[in-house]
């Protein structure tokens, strides 16, 4: 009986296993098909979802950002007005007022007014003529053909406002001022500047046509759209009362004249995509009310989509391939084991029960060495955290003493010019001209000085604030922000900064580690040129952002570094320095944010004045 029993275990050792193996080959091979099939359809869709969901995003983010160029142009519209206005008005004042104080006293009042008239005439060339009235209304010098008549204090704007009245009491009131009104005709404003001259009861002014400033911002920011680039897919367009003004080459192109017009009809003032309105196109369209603008940024989802799914029929195509073999494989390996187990069915017993006690044995080995092992692992991984901990705390104490410094020398001249508000206060109190139109503007300027001094404080704090998450930024932006940081401490060590930046594309990365980065490179920069006081001391940094890569490099002409240490640099505690002035953690540091945080990397390299760090993303 005992015999027949081993027999029969010796027999069931080989075909159970094999039964087992090839009934589960079936199940798990048949399942395995089913959800390879409903996974890969899934991702195709998931996939082509993202990419039109990727499309979309960037496509609001170009329309919002040139929505906020147009509102930053048309707001700085009528400043710009004003102020050259203001620069023609005060140039043409100086003039009169210099005339004047030169002939009094030695020539009659008509020959010094018909010298006045003369020299307001030679500033009627440029585009903001000057005119010349006097307070009872007597055109002394005319501001247009329109309004050529002797005596003009009765004249109305096309709104039937007594605008000539309103001059004369705004210099007569306040010596000068800023009208605005439409002077000649409906929906064709001016701005007038005018001054009181403070001779002859006259006053001086120009004026300019808003509408005309308006159509020059408009024609440069077409020309800017113009000059745009847009991924192979993608389209854009600029209606006008909707009417096209500006459709890209790829949108005439992509779409037909039924479509165009399609486009131009349905365009609305609300902020929205479209994306059934139009076979295998997206757009999204945004109205831009100041100067009556719709503009569209859109792209063909079909190329997308084909791309994709041929991506995925290759996947496919190479899984039914695998499988094939897979399937072929496993039937030739049942095969030889169904043959091999009976040959070996007298011996498997025995082989069995003497490699049963030793993988018993081997087991419980095992299973210390991996009690030991994963305590050895916790606690070097322990010792690590702690190292790193102690490394960045180190970094941040000795960059909090930096930044402190930097505080300190963008603070020393603002302090300089308050003391100097304060002195000029106490000054004009004791010689008894403190006004309160001085004091006001004293006040006007201390409080710009204070603004000035907060707004630093505010940059200084913002970059010690932790980063939870990348944002998409653009990259000269970042390089700025970290320049004006060390801006005082590079001026004040007569080190010239020169910036190269070539690329507008936003990067997507952690903003305030980034500047880290920038700001251990500069000083390191700066800390060399200044301890081999090098003569002309130039730091120079190039940025250079694409579509895919992100490099930037600051250089220095502090006459490079030694090959046999280059190589050591970024290893920690190691520094050129000596002990109070470096700690050998900030370009280990620098080295650990860019290429175990960014994703990038950080390299050195000597040119002929010097040595260039260059980060690549």
């Amino acid at each position: 009986m005992k015999i027949n029993e081993k027999r029969v275990i010796s027999y069931l050792i080989v075909v159970v296993p094999l039964a087992l193996v090839l009934t589960a080959s079936f199940f798990i091979t048949t399942f395995y098909i089913d959800k390879v099939n409903a996974y890969f359809k899934k991702v195709k869709e998931i996939s082509i979802a993202e990419h039109i969901e990727s499309k979309k995003a960037k496509s609001e983010i170009w329309v919002d950002q040139l929505n906020l160029l147009f509102d930053y142009k048309t707001n700085r519209l009528a400043d710009g007005i004003k102020m050259e206005l203001k620069q023609s008005v005060d140039m043409a004042y100086d003039s009169a007022r210099y005339i004047y104080e030169k002939y009094d006293m030695k020539k009659s009042a008509r020959e010094i007014k018909e010298r006045i008239i003369d020299s307001q005439m030679a500033f009627n060339a440029g585009k903001s003529p000057i005119f010349m009235v006097s307070f009872n209304g007597e055109n002394i010098l005319p501001r247009s053909l329109k309004l050529s008549q002797k005596n003009i204090i009765s004249y109305e704007d096309a709104n039937h406002r007594a605008i000539i009245l309103e001059e004369i009491q705004k210099a007569r009131k306040y010596q000068e001022g800023f009208l605005e009104s439409d002077f000649y005709e409906q929906k064709q404003s001016y701005i007038t500047y005018v001054k009181n001259l403070n001779i002859y009861d006259y006053y001086i002014g120009s004026s300019i046509n808003v509408e005309n400033k308006r159509d020059s911002l408009k024609s440069e920011l077409l020309e800017m759209l113009k000059s745009i680039p847009m991924d192979r897919a993608d389209f854009m367009g600029l209606y006008e009362a909707k009417e096209p003004i500006f459709l890209s080459k790829k949108m005439s192109s992509f779409l037909g004249d039924n479509s165009l017009e399609f486009i131009s009809t349905n365009l609305s003032e609300e902020s929205k995509w479209h994306k059934d309105t139009l076979d295998n196109f997206y757009y999204y369209s945004k109205y831009y009310e100041p100067l009556d603008w719709y503009l569209l940024y859109g792209f063909e989802t079909s190329k997308m989509s084909k791309k994709e799914l041929e991506k995925q029929n290759q996947l496919e195509q190479m899984l039914d391939n695998e499988l094939d073999f897979i399937l072929s494989a496993s039937a030739a390996i049942v095969i030889f084991v169904v043959v091999l187990s009976l040959l070996l069915s007298r011996k498997i017993n025995g082989i069995f029960l003497e490699y049963q006690d030793e993988v018993q044995r081997r087991a419980d080995e095992l299973e210390k060495l991996n009690e030991s092992l994963e305590q050895r692992v916790a606690d070097g991984l322990r010792e690590q955290r702690q190292k790193d901990k102690i490394l960045i705390q180190q970094s941040k104490m000795a960059e909090m003493g930096d930044m402190l410094s930097m505080i300190a020398h963008q603070w020393r001249q603002p302090l300089n010019q308050m003391s100097y508000v304060f002195m000029n206060i106490d000054s004009a109190y004791e010689h008894k001209e403190l006004t309160k139109e001085y004091l006001d503007e004293k006040l006007v300027e201390a409080n710009a000085i204070l603004e000035f001094m907060s707004v630093t404080i505010d940059d200084f704090r913002n970059y010690f604030r932790p980063d939870k998450s990348k944002e998409f930024v653009l990259v000269s932006d970042v390089v700025n922000t970290s320049v004006s940081l060390m801006q005082k401490s590079l001026e004040l060590s007569g080190i010239e900064l020169e910036l190269d930046t070539q690329g507008r594309d936003l990067t997507h990365i952690y903003k305030n580690e980034f500047i880290q980065v920038m700001l251990n490179l500069i000083k390191n920069a700066k800390d060399i040129l200044v301890e081999k006081e090098v003569q002309n001391p130039k730091i120079t940094i190039k940025t250079r952002c694409q579509k895919e890569k992100l490099v930037v490099e600051v250089c220095d002409n502090a006459g490079g570094i030694d090959e046999a240490i280059k190589e050591k640099i970024f290893e920690p505690y190691f520094s050129t320095k000596d002990k109070h002035n470096g700690t050998g953690l900030g370009l280990y540091m620098s080295k650990m944010i860019i290429e175990e945080h960014l994703g990038g990397s950080l390299s050195v390299s000597n040119f002929e004045d010097g040595v260039c760090f260059r980060i690549e993303i």
